[in-house]
Parts: structure tokens; sequence; C-alpha cells
């Protein structure tokens, strides 16, 4: 017979181990930060919609709430995680378990570039699932991922959009299994360089006009 010790011994090194497996242990960025906003939390007498993204989000959430005004109280849960992060779906929840929200349109895609495709992938399934256990009576409306250019000549898009386009490519399958409606606002942008800013990444007046627009078309369809 195996001593107590020895077990407890077996199991800490198990325990270990299965810490040490690859894709496990998140891979961290320099810079990172969750931004969480909800607009008249005390109220419920119009519907909620919530916003998920990253930076470009959190660009057009002003004028989407302003699009929707009387129409739909608005929120945002922004984040440089990617959905392949182990404690992305944490903040996913924070906000899920606890508001009610009608509408959830959500992207993620311009951070994670350390995961893996395949990572991704499994990332962004788990994230529907998650979605669907907390808000099960909430619309989704997938956005794509938007195109990275080159900071130095902006009519040139840069390596990263080819990681743009197999995520958002991956996403597709995934959506379109679950009969998950997309915003495609890759396509809305990638003809025009002129949305952009200096950076690349981020967009200009403009370019955030034109997205919050389309996710505010595309909410509308969705509100009850």
């Amino acid at each position: 017979m195996i001593p107590m010790h020895c077990w407890l011994a077996l199991l800490i090194h198990l325990v270990v181990l299965i810490q040490l497996v690859p894709g496990q242990q998140p891979v961290r960025e320099h810079i990172e930060w969750l931004d969480v906003w909800v607009t008249a939390a005390e109220k419920d007498d119009l519907p909620r919609v919530l916003l998920i993204g990253d930076s470009i989000a959190r660009g057009y959430f002003g004028a989407v709430e302003k699009q929707l005004e009387g129409k739909a109280y608005c929120a945002r849960l922004t984040t440089s995680k990617c959905v392949a992060d182990p404690t992305y779906l944490d903040e996913v929840a924070l906000m899920l378990k606890q508001y009610r929200f009608a509408v959830i349109h959500f992207n993620n895609g311009l951070h994670g570039w350390g995961y893996t495709d395949e990572q991704y992938r499994e990332g962004l399934a788990k994230l529907m699932e998650s979605v669907k256990s907390h808000a099960p009576d909430a619309k989704p409306i997938w956005a794509t991922t938007t195109p990275v250019r080159q900071r130095d000549n902006l009519q040139n898009l840069s390596d990263q959009t080819g990681r743009v386009r197999i995520r958002n490519r991956m996403a597709a399958e995934i959506m379109e299994q679950r009969g998950v409606p997309t915003n495609d606002l890759f396509e809305l942008v990638v003809e025009h360089a002129d949305f952009h800013g200096g950076d690349g990444v981020h967009f200009n007046a403009a370019g955030r006009a034109a997205q919050a627009k389309a996710v505010a078309d595309a909410v509308l369809e969705c509100l009850p």
C-alpha cells in the first residue's frame, strides 16, 4: 500500500505538470488593460446592449450609444486579452452575470499574436459557449476583425492582416455553425486607407463613424 505522503507528493507533481501544459499559461503583453462601462445601470425600461471588443470597439462605442439613444442602453467590455487567454472568459462572465443583455455585439482578434491559430479557434468557441450559458436570451452578433496597415504607408496592408484574415475565416465557420449573424467591419474598411489613423491599427473620426453606423444598424435589426 502506498503511504499517504507519497500520494500527496504525486498529486502535487500532477498539478504542476498540468499547469505547465503548453497553452495553459497566458501569453502576456507589455501593457494589459480592461475597460468596463455601463450606462444607465440602474434602469431597465429599455433593452441593454453589450459591445465586446478591444480599443477598436472602444473607439466607436460613443457614437453607437448616441445612435441607439432612446432605443437601448449601451455597455462595453473592451480588453487587451485574446479569446485564447485562459482568463478572458472570466472578464466576459463578470459582465454577463451582472446585467441582462438583449443584444451582444462582439469581436476579438487584434491581440494575442503569441497564441496559435488553433488556440484562437478553441478560445472563440469557448466564448460562444460562455455567452450561451450566461446570457441565453441575448442575440449575439459577431463583428469581423479590422485590417492592419503599414504605419509608414497606410495604402499598404501589413503582414498582420494575413493573420486577421485567418482568424476571420475561423470565426466565420464557428458563427455559421451556430447561426450567428456577422457584421463585416473588415470589408467595411479594408478599401479605405483614409479611415485609418497614423498607427495603421486605429481609426480616425471618419473610420469610427462608419463603423459606429454599421454596428448601430446591426444592433437595431436584433433589438426586440
